[in-house]
């Protein structure tokens, strides 16, 4: 007869390289299990060196770190079962494991079946396949092992687990990162495999930044019928404890749909835990932020003090003649709505004085054109970089997936910073986060003008967006279907009644501005095709749309 066990689930916020910050922190779970009477605890795939470790794999000195804090938690006094990711080499081979310790005591090792090797995860880089499944009894109950991919692969291991006699519990130690809709696929996945099969799941998911990833956690478990009976918070570190038994009776738990309300929550909390485990994890305590009154650097400083705090926060604003004052004063009322400081720097004649070095010294007189609006980015850069160096603050980038998509930023000017945290967030989401953030930050809220004036670069009289671009309502549907969708050109335009001509030029704009992608800040991941890690296009091609 199979007994209740008490089962735990650390979703943890790893570190990655940090293998003794990692190994404290286990300990420390452990503890407030052990506490809590839990029979076995899980925490993440790879959760002892982070996820993902890339090219630190290659590093013998860093494995060997990795054997000793190993031997380090078998030494610990709290001698409790728990299940911990690692990677490790056994019998000349690296592999990404799941050690199962029993009492403390390393008893069994699972090595990961199915490597992702798409989107963002490169595991067949450093990692060799395991080749059997591991099923092991503890406390009479029989429980089969996976790590994160094995159950998505479509011959994952749980589709023959319903030929395995008395097998009753399927535990899925994972690191997910967040991407919109995310965690709606994964309870279906799950749920699907628990009905198929008849088993109770557990399914420990890690939580935190990592560079452009964000992992979500929100980690659950499921009765053997498919439904939630307890879930993890979202974007937080967490510790479940649950009892499980055939015997016992569950409550289910709602699982929401997806809602626009949800969606907006998810991604402005991914953005925040992303900024903030990328500041502090990279030794930076305080951020910086060119604000121009315009509703991205807007949105960005909404994030940061929401994030980091107000004071850790500075602003500023570098006018020329074609700023507006309406800018000055909205980013004033923006500073002051908020909380964070705001410094202002005119640049006009920082500007003037370069056009007539420029126009005396190097190319000569000259008419008004790009040139002279790429300066006064550039002029920016400088006095923001420079106040980076100076303050020892991480200067954050403000450009949107809709501007990076096809070029619409200057290099070394506006592109510049550490992080972009916008860079995966098409125009017209910018907008509407901003309203999602004024309606739960009322007392804090970015000013209604910013959000319902016309967008502007004002790097020259009278400037718009809509000078340049079509509407980003319009040029966000293009980007998506062509970016995330994989649809060509000509069916792009069918599907959105528009001409074949327009949806060429913005594909083409596109893909002539991988050389500034390249050279710009990372950017925190949200959509199912981020740039970088999962769009891998040539910078030098000599492909076109047509």
């Amino acid at each position: 007869m199979n007994r209740n066990i008490k089962v735990a689930v650390a979703q943890m916020n790893s570190y990655v390289g940090g293998v003794e910050y990692n190994y404290k922190k286990i300990v420390k779970f452990i503890k407030s299990a052990k506490e809590r009477a839990a029979d076995l605890i899980c925490f993440p795939e790879l959760a002892l060196v982070g996820y993902p470790p890339e090219d630190l794999l290659l590093s013998s000195k860093f494995l060997k770190s990795v054997e000793l804090a190993i031997k380090k938690i078998q030494q610990s006094k709290y001698k409790t079962s728990f299940i911990l990711g690692y990677p490790k080499i056994i019998e000349g081979k690296l592999f990404n494991v799941a050690g199962v310790f029993i009492n403390g005591q390393l008893k069994y090792e699972y090595k990961k079946i199915y490597l992702p090797n798409y989107g963002v995860f490169d595991e067949e880089r450093y990692f060799a396949a395991g080749d059997k499944p591991l099923i092991f009894n503890f406390k009479g109950r029989n429980i089969c092992l996976t790590i994160c991919e094995d159950i998505w692969h479509k011959n994952g291991i749980y589709n023959n687990l319903s030929n395995i006699e008395s097998l009753d519990l399927l535990i899925n130690i994972s690191a997910s990162p967040y991407s919109t809709f995310k965690q709606g696929e994964r309870f279906k996945l799950l749920s699907s495999i628990s009905k198929k099969n008849n088993l109770e799941i557990v399914y420990c998911n890690m939580v935190g930044g990592q560079d452009e990833l964000v992992f979500d956690g929100a980690s659950m478990y499921l009765d053997s019928k498919g439904n939630p009976i307890l879930k993890g918070k979202d974007f937080s570190e967490d510790l479940l404890i649950k009892t499980l038994g055939r015997r016992l009776r569950y409550k289910a738990i709602p699982i929401k749909r997806g809602t626009k309300n949800e969606s907006l929550l998810h991604i402005f909390s991914a953005l925040s835990l992303g900024l903030k485990d990328y500041v502090l994890k990279n030794g930076f305590k305080k951020v910086v932020i060119g604000i121009s009154g315009g509703i991205d650097s807007a949105l960005v400083a909404a994030i940061a003090a929401k994030s980091l705090g107000p004071k850790n926060v500075l602003g500023i604003a570098m006018p020329t003649k074609f700023n507006s004052q309406l800018s000055l004063n909205l980013a004033n009322d923006l500073s002051e709505n908020i909380g964070f400081r705001l410094k202002i720097s005119e640049i006009q004649e920082i500007f003037d004085n370069n056009l007539k070095l420029l126009k005396r010294d190097v190319y000569g007189k000259t008419d008004f054109d790009i040139t002279e609006e790429n300066l006064q980015a550039r002029i920016r850069a400088n006095i923001l970089m420079a106040t980076s160096n100076k303050l020892g603050s991480l200067l954050l980038s403000t450009g949107n997936k809709s501007e990076t998509s096809i070029g619409y930023s200057t290099l070394y000017g506006d592109a510049t910073g550490g992080i972009a945290i916008l860079k995966d967030i098409p125009k017209t989401l910018v907008y509407d986060l901003a309203k999602f953030y004024n309606i739960h930050n009322p007392n804090q809220a970015i000013p209604l003008k910013i959000i319902h004036r016309d967008p502007s670069a004002e790097l020259r009289m009278n400037q718009k967006d809509s000078d340049s671009l079509p509407p980003y309502k319009i040029l966000d549907k293009i980007l998506e279907l062509h970016i995330e969708d994989g649809i060509e050109a000509i069916k792009i335009a069918s599907k959105l009644g528009i001409k074949k001509s327009l949806v060429l030029k913005i594909i083409n704009k596109l893909n002539m501005s991988e050389f500034k992608r390249r050279q710009g800040p990372i950017g925190i991941k949200i959509t199912s095709k981020a740039f970088g890690r999962d769009r891998r296009y040539p910078i030098t091609n000599g492909f076109k749309e047509a």
